[in-house]
């Protein structure tokens, strides 16, 4: 094999990982918000598509203008990943609502590619009248209104075209990408019975896939979250999946007695980096160093700890820091146990507990580690 084949070939395989892991993290690429990424999946279409299907059960979409990976859903015991607000508030039943709403509006038949804003809110409120759904006072509607259109421009599917027509004085318009809009949503929902039946589609997948998936989505899979085939399907083939998460996203796999985790070593592949900046993932990474510190071994497995050990040790972090953690949080401690304990289980490092919550084994890696010292 010459010297510029083999590079030809370790940089085709390359990018095609490369490919890989942005549709992971961004599963709707756009030819005018991401031509670079754009032009890489396309170029590596086949393989993408081949990789994608076989070992994930995803559908992958590319059309002149857009790239779509559909995923499957993870099931029960993986991390909750909700839309959110800007202030990064989950979105609640009402946004998700007004968001369906907004689609609904953007695809119906004789809908333009260019839409005023103003038509559009008021054909989603006469809409949301039609079938009984009440977005509350006009600050709270407008609110909903507004992530719903964040969010769908944060995917290509609308821009902002600055247009304002002074001749009628109508507002600012949007620019619709209307190819995007059917993929959306995996299949069309108006043939099936209800929600559940979205979800049972993939219920009778085979074990290596529903696997590999976990693998690849979630920062950490229990071994007591996995039927028995999955756990021997784990530690039967964990070399040969170790290779596969190695080609196919740059993972690496760890599996031990608690569980396998498979994470970037470079840091990037992930939907919330941890530790970070701002007042709860600093309170986080303090409350893991604690517990871990003062539990010691025992936190290397599954731990419970209560609501009065969480808000003891949360109280004391709070008031050390009280000039330099949010307001907010240091005034409610409450709300500050809550969303960290939301956090912790979102990262996979927690599990929820009716009083309080199970320190996952991942958490053990917190643990703080005495600085060598150097004599002289």
């Amino acid at each position: 094999m010459s010297t510029s084949y083999a590079s030809a070939v370790s940089g085709d395989v390359s990018g095609r990982r490369d490919a890989a892991r942005a549709l992971l993290q961004q599963p709707i690429v756009t030819a005018a918000s991401d031509r670079e990424t754009f032009d890489l999946v396309r170029r590596h279409a086949p393989a993408l598509k081949s990789m994608f299907a076989d070992r994930l059960g995803y559908r992958l979409v590319i059309e002149p203008t857009f790239a779509r990976l559909t995923k499957a859903p993870l099931g029960s015991t993986s991390p909750h990943r909700a839309l959110r607000h800007a202030d990064g508030t989950e979105f609640g039943a009402t946004t998700y609502a007004c968001l369906a709403l907004v689609c609904a509006a953007l695809i119906e038949p004789g809908t333009g590619a260019r839409v005023s804003v103003d038509d559009l809110l008021e054909q989603v409120r006469a809409d949301a009248r039609e079938i009984g759904i009440v977005f509350g006072d006009p600050v709270s509607e407008e609110r909903n209104f507004a992530a719903a259109l964040r969010v769908l421009e944060e995917w290509g599917v609308i821009t902002e075209s600055g247009h304002v027509d002074e001749a009628t004085g109508d507002g600012p318009h949007l620019d619709v990408h209307r190819d995007l809009l059917p993929h959306l949503l995996d299949i069309p929902l108006h043939g099936m019975p209800g929600p559940a039946a979205a979800l049972a589609r993939h219920e009778h997948e085979p074990a290596a896939r529903r696997l590999y998936r976990r693998l690849v989505e979630d920062p950490f899979v229990a071994r007591d979250e996995l039927d028995d085939e999955s756990a021997t399907i784990l530690a039967r083939d964990r070399h040969e999946l170790a290779r596969m998460l190695e080609d196919d996203f740059g993972l690496v796999l760890e599996v031990r007695a608690e569980g396998a985790l498979a994470y970037d070593p470079a840091g990037v592949l992930t939907d919330e980096a941890f530790p970070g900046s701002g007042t709860l993932k600093h309170a986080c990474l303090l409350l893991l160093a604690e517990l871990t510190e003062r539990f010691g071994d025992s936190a290397a497995a599954t731990l419970h700890v209560d609501v009065h050990t969480l808000d003891s040790v949360l109280a004391d972090l709070a008031a050390a820091r009280s000039r330099t953690w949010k307001s907010i949080y240091v005034r409610d401690l409450a709300l500050l146990r809550r969303d960290v304990v939301a956090l912790l289980v979102r990262l996979g490092l927690a599990r929820p507990h009716e009083n309080g919550l199970e320190l996952t084994a991942p958490s053990a890696r917190y643990r703080p580690v005495p600085a060598e010292s150097t004599c002289r």
